[in-house]
């Protein structure tokens, strides 16, 4: 039987929570999505939270806020999602895209600031698959920053809780994320104004203009019982990640970044020392999904030379991931590990 790439973790929990809703009436956005904002709120520190049905309606409502318009700029990763891109697109601001840091999943703070303009409205930096960001080498900028903490949350970064230091966090729940509503994203912050700006918009009131972004009571219900699980998420994901860098240690494959306990793992990505074709025939001849988990990174949507971001492209041409995931079972955990120390 085939090994899929991703799965959520999906239990009787979250059913129960689902149906409880269900019988209740409660489809809208009340109760259960309050105490969903709550919990995330009480986990970064930062103070207002706002439960969206997509993490492109929670950057649409961030722009909204920082009044991004046509003569706006917005730095970010070229090596990203869309997410960020397509809401921007929205409003007509300028994407202003970073390349990696060579042998990074990151650009450099160095490149980041580089970028800066006096059109600069915003800059948006990401855990990739759960790795840390140094967002303290950006502490000393005044510009609105916005940490995307969708593959790291309930880790870390220097101490510090991801999305507890900027002045947005931002957090997808779609369905390969570390905890999943189905979909939906979520806004943090600690200013009141960008808040109240963010709520209106967000909608769920007939009194004003607004998005209809607001998440519904059925995802807020999933998203509470999947944070009650959040540790064990985490420690099982660690423990699977750990066994696979213990096997790419007789390669000469290698992932991104050494094994850490502190990571999250949202994914396990490698860089395989082989081609493509051969990549792609291996795992599949042994019945196990593996993915490039960005192909098209924002420099080729855009239409921009390979040439001019070429970490980033190598990434995106390279970087793989292979299954990881809480309900991975021991066995095939094992063979997994066995075919990644065994691919030549």
């Amino acid at each position: 039987m085939k090994i899929v790439s991703n799965k959520p973790t999906i239990t009787r929990r979250e059913l129960e929570g689902v149906l409880d809703c269900l019988i209740h009436d409660e489809l809208d956005t009340g109760g259960p999505v309050k105490t969903f904002e709550q919990t995330m709120s009480e986990m970064t520190g930062l103070k207002f939270a706002l439960a969206t049905n997509s993490i492109t309606a929670a950057y649409h409502l961030i722009f909204q806020a920082l009044q991004i318009d046509a003569d706006s700029e917005v730095i970010m990763p070229s090596f990203s999602n869309m997410a960020p891109y397509n809401a921007l697109s929205i409003l007509g601001g300028k994407p202003v895209l970073v390349d990696n840091d060579e042998n990074s999943l990151f650009p450099s703070s160095a490149q980041i600031k580089a970028c800066i303009t006096e059109k600069t409205k915003a800059i948006i930096i990401g855990h990739t698959f759960g790795f840390h960001f140094p967002l303290e080498e950006l502490a000393d900028l005044t510009i609105p920053i916005i940490e995307d903490i969708s593959h790291a949350i309930g880790t870390e970064n220097n101490e510090h809780p991801v999305g507890s230091t900027p002045s947005f966090a931002i957090i997808s729940f779609a369905p390969s994320m570390i905890i999943t509503t189905g979909n939906g994203g979520m806004v943090l912050t600690n200013n009141t104004k960008y808040f109240s700006t963010m709520r209106d918009f967000r909608g769920n009131s007939e009194t004003t203009v607004n998005y209809e972004y607001a998440m519904t009571d059925i995802q807020g219900a999933m998203g509470i019982s999947q944070m009650m699980k959040l540790k064990e998420f985490l420690r099982r994901r660690r423990e699977i990640a750990r066994k696979y860098s213990d096997a790419l240690r007789i390669t000469s494959h290698k992932a991104p970044m050494p094994f850490n306990e502190g990571f999250a793992y949202q994914s396990f990505p490698v860089l395989f020392d082989s081609s493509g074709e051969k990549v792609v025939k291996y795992w599949k001849k042994n019945g196990i999904e593996t993915i490039r988990p960005i192909e098209t990174p924002l420099h080729t949507l855009m239409g921009y030379r390979g040439l001019d971001y070429p970490n980033s492209d190598r990434l995106s041409k390279k970087l793989y991931t292979i299954p990881l995931y809480p309900t991975l079972t021991k066995k095939e955990i094992e063979r997994i590990a066995r075919l990644l120390a065994s691919f030549i």
